[in-house]
């Protein structure tokens, strides 16, 4: 008895876990079942929200071009927007997200409004696109907002490097487009205001003085400031573009932009400093500005200065150009293009490859000595415009020099190039008026300390025909270096009297405006001669001369030859 009692409690026992853990399964499956209709509801719902979610938007701009959206909510539910991309379809930069304010941002069935009304978004002028991005995920875009306003200009300000050390030079570059829809003419830049004024102790002339733009077109103008104060000061740039929009004759100007630098100490405690080698040739140079697409052969040139103490060697000398869009196939230069070397450069140019033009010796590269400059001349032939049949209106130069203290390179030039022009160039002759290639010279040397020096400058077309003309009235800009004194006029073949203005930096200036069409009919420039006296220091050093013109040919094609001219003052 006992023995049948004990197994059916244990039978009992076992038949309840067998029951418990029987419950315990159905109730986990019965709970994922319900988990699983209840994220299909949610799903569901959230897809018929989706689906019955509709509006609209409408991107403009109000006053000072600020950024108005306009959303119409046509759903039957609440509809929130959460983020708005703006894209600037002009500009290089990326789109931009903004987080919208939660009270713009939500909008009952039927109503609608302003959803950037607290969003502080002031538009350049440009092309964008405005897109907006709702709670549930429905994407709206706004397109093809058009933000001129009374500008037809854009501008935006660069400046390179971002800091500087003391005593260095930063470089500002004036990205200039024409965002209207009419032609944009003499197109410059406006004063540059710097804060504080005082850190700049000297400044290049402008590279390129004024641009021609169609809509849609750029430009990049750009300066050089020596920089000195205090470090950790930030150094502010401003300024703006203008031009005259050519239909209406009405002066245009372009929004106003800034740009900073740092100035840091020359040696920062702790910290890695990345320095320009002071063993490294300087360069400078001559280029003509038009290259018309001729025959006839303008004078290129670049002025290398051994600043070191001891000699350097040079193999070879790369002048590049690239012009926009960069599948043109514009041929600035051609390959195998047609020189005259200019002495004292030896006759090594070539132009290996398309839009290169190159001096090379590697079995005896040319001599500079100890701080001094030596010239590598050439006149070449244009090449040919054959893409997309619109003209540049500027080019970008750069050159490389290769050393025996290594390879070194210098940007930011410009030139432009016309299926018919002038070639101008301005440079420094031996004789007046004189486009002989014997007379041409890009630098001076053996002056001693306070002597006096005399200087033919000449404006010229290197194109002998006679249909293209520099215009009247175009001038011959003459930058005297500072601590050059005692500035006399002594010649002038069809010019202006020039005028004679000094800066506070101790530097000058000559200008003198043509008198008549020029042109290259009989291989005769016209010429400013004048002299100076030269510094009267006890050591050695090398001074640049900026010589460039400002002015037209044919009365609409903007010219700006330049020549940067080393003078080299030495008591030895």
């Amino acid at each position: 008895m006992k023995r049948r009692a004990i197994s059916t409690v244990i039978g009992s026992v076992f038949f309840m876990v067998l029951m418990t853990a029987g419950m315990s399964v159905s109730y986990l499956v019965i709970e994922a079942q319900s988990d699983m209709i209840s994220a299909q509801q949610t799903i569901s719902d959230a897809e018929i929200k989706k689906i019955q979610e509709k509006f609209y938007a409408v991107a403009s701009v109000g006053a000072n071009n600020k950024l108005v959206v306009y959303v119409q909510n046509q759903g039957s539910n609440s509809l929130v927007i959460d983020t708005l991309w703006l894209i600037n379809k002009t500009g290089m930069s990326q789109a931009v997200k903004y987080d919208l304010n939660y009270a713009d941002s939500v909008l009952a069935p039927g109503y609608g409004g302003d959803v950037a009304e607290n969003q502080q978004i002031f538009l350049n002028p440009g092309e964008y696109d405005v897109k907006l991005v709702s709670s549930l995920g429905t994407i709206k875009t706004a397109e093809r907002l058009n933000v001129g306003g009374s500008n037809s200009l854009k501008a935006k300000l660069i400046l390179n490097p971002p800091d500087v050390r003391l005593g260095e030079n930063a470089t500002a570059l004036l990205y200039v487009t024409n965002v209207g829809n009419t032609k944009m003419v003499n197109v410059t830049s406006g004063p540059i205001t710097v804060s504080p004024p005082t850190a700049v102790l000297a400044s290049s002339p402008i590279v390129q003085i004024k641009s021609d733009l169609l809509p849609a077109e750029s430009a990049i103008l750009s300066w050089k400031y020596r920089l000195m104060g205090p470090a950790g000061t930030n150094v502010t740039f401003s300024t703006f573009a203008q031009g005259i929009e050519e239909p209406t004759g009405i002066t245009k100007q372009s929004n106003t932009d800034q740009g900073i630098v740092l100035l840091r100490d020359n040696s920062e405690p702790g910290s890695i400093v990345s320095s320009d080698l002071f063993s490294r040739p300087e360069i400078y140079m001559v280029i003509p500005n038009t290259f018309g697409d001729a025959s006839d052969k303008g004078v290129w040139g670049v002025n290398i200065v051994n600043p070191t103490d001891q000699p350097i060697y040079v193999s070879k000398v790369v002048i590049s150009v690239q012009t926009s869009p960069a599948n043109a196939n514009d041929k600035i230069f051609d390959s195998g293009c047609s020189t005259i070397t200019i002495p004292p450069t030896s006759n090594h140019w070539s132009c290996p490859t398309l839009n290169q033009l190159m001096w090379k010796n590697t079995i005896s590269p040319q001599l500079i000595p100890a701080k001094s400059v030596f010239p590598f001349m050439v006149k070449v032939t244009p090449g040919d415009l054959q893409g997309s049949g619109t003209e540049p209106e500027t080019i970008v130069v750069q050159t490389n020099v290769f050393t025996t203290l290594g390879q070194f390179g210098k940007s930011a030039y410009g030139t432009a190039m016309r299926t018919s022009s002038s070639i101008p160039n301005v440079y420094l002759s031996k004789v007046v008026d004189s486009t002989n290639t014997v007379d041409i010279i890009a630098n001076k040397t053996g002056i001693l300390p306070g002597s006096t020096q005399t200087f033919h400058v000449v404006l010229a077309d290197m194109e002998s025909g006679i249909t293209n003309k520099i215009s009247a009235g175009s001038r011959l800009i003459i930058n005297i270096p500072r601590g050059w004194s005692d500035v006399n006029v002594i010649g002038n073949t069809g010019f202006t009297t020039p005028t004679f203005q000094s800066f506070p930096d101790g530097s000058s200036q000559l200008v003198g405006q043509l008198l008549s069409d020029l042109t290259g009919a009989g291989g005769v420039g016209k010429t400013i001669s004048f002299t100076a006296t030269a510094p009267p220091i006890s050591d050695t050093r090398l001074y640049i001369m900026y010589v460039l013109a400002d002015g037209y040919v044919n009365g609409n094609i903007v010219i700006g030859p330049l020549a940067e001219v080393v003078l080299r003052v030495s008591p030895n």
